[in-house]
C-alpha cells in the first residue's frame, strides 16, 4: 500500500465524529471540547500519535500490533500516520469492531462517535494535521502543548527520518518515544550518535523493547494528567 493510498481522515472529519459523544443541547459542537471532556473526565486517558516509515525490515509487525492493542486497552486513542496506518489496517484496527479490544472508556467513545480506536491520518505528508489538532486542543482548553496528555511514537527505529520527526515533535513540546533494534554500547551513546535531541519542554525516550516503550508511553500520559490534576 503506497503512502498516497493510505486511509485518511481529515481533522474536520474527526472533530465532527466526536460531536457524537456530547449532548448537542448543552455542549459545544464542532470543536475539540467533546474530546477534551472525555479526557478530563477520565473516559479517555489521552492520545498517542504513532508514525513513521516502513519498518518491516527492522521490526516484526506483530510488535506494532501489540503496541496498538496495549494503548487502546488502556483507553488511549491512537492517531496513525505513515506506515503504522498500513499496520493498523491490516490488523483490522481501523474497523469499528476493534472497539472490542479497547478499555471501557475508549470503547464507549467509539460506540457513540462511530469511530475505530485507531484514526488514520494518511501518509507522513499529513503530519502537520497533528499540529492542527494540538493547536485546537490548546485553544479550547487553555493548556499548552507540553501540558496535553499526548505523546508521539515512532516504533520503526532510529532512521534519519525518525530522528527528524522525533526532533520536530520534541521541539513542539510533545514527549516522543522511539523504538530501535537491540544495540551495543550505552543508551546515551546511541541517542547521541543518532542525533535525537530533547526539546525545551519535551524529552525523547528510546528503547529496543516496544512493550516496555508502550509502558513508558502510558506512564508519561498519566504523569501529564496528574500534573494538570485531571
Amino acid at each position: 500500500m503506497s503512502e498516497s493510498a493510505l486511509p485518511k481522515l481529515e481533522v474536520a472529519d474527526i472533530i465532527q465524529a466526536l460531536d457524537g459523544v456530547c449532548n448537542s443541547k448543552v455542549d459545544t459542537t464542532g470543536t475539540t471540547k467533546p474530546l477534551l471532556e472525555c479526557v478530563t473526565s477520565g473516559v479517555l486517558r489521552g492520545a498517542a500519535v504513532l508514525l513513521g516509515t516502513d519498518g518491516s525490515e527492522v521490526r516484526d509487525t506483530d510488535e506494532y500490533v501489540a503496541l496498538f492493542k496495549k494503548l487502546i486497552a488502556n483507553d488511549i486513542v491512537v492517531l496513525a500516520i505513515g506506515y503504522p496506518v498500513k499496520v493498523a489496517a491490516d490488523a483490522g484496527l481501523l474497523n469499528p469492531e476493534a472497539k472490542e479490544l479497547c478499555g471501557a472508556g475508549l470503547k464507549r467513545v467509539c460506540e457513540l462517535a462511530e469511530i475505530p480506536p485507531v484514526l488514520p491520518l494518511g501518509g507522513l505528508e499529513n503530519v502537520g494535521n497533528v499540529v492542527t489538532i494540538a493547536t485546537a486542543l490548546c485553544n479550547d482548553s487553555g493548556l499548552t502543548v507540553p501540558q496535553l496528555p499526548v505523546v508521539g511514537c515512532d516504533p520503526a527505529g532510529v532512521t534519519a527520518q525518525a530522528v527528524e520527526l522525533g526532533n520536530t515533535f520534541a521541539g513542539l513540546g510533545v514527549d516522543t518515544f522511539i523504538g530501535i533494534m537491540p544495540y551495543e554500547g550505552s543508551l546515551e551513546d546511541v541517542i547521541a550518535a543518532s542525533g535525537l535531541k530533547n526539546g525545551a519542554d519535551a524529552t525523547q525516550t528510546v528503547s529496543s523493547n516496544l512493550d516496555e516503550l508502550g509502558d513508558a508511553l502510558i506512564a508519561d500520559i498519566e504523569k501529564k494528567r496528574a500534573a494538570i490534576e485531571i
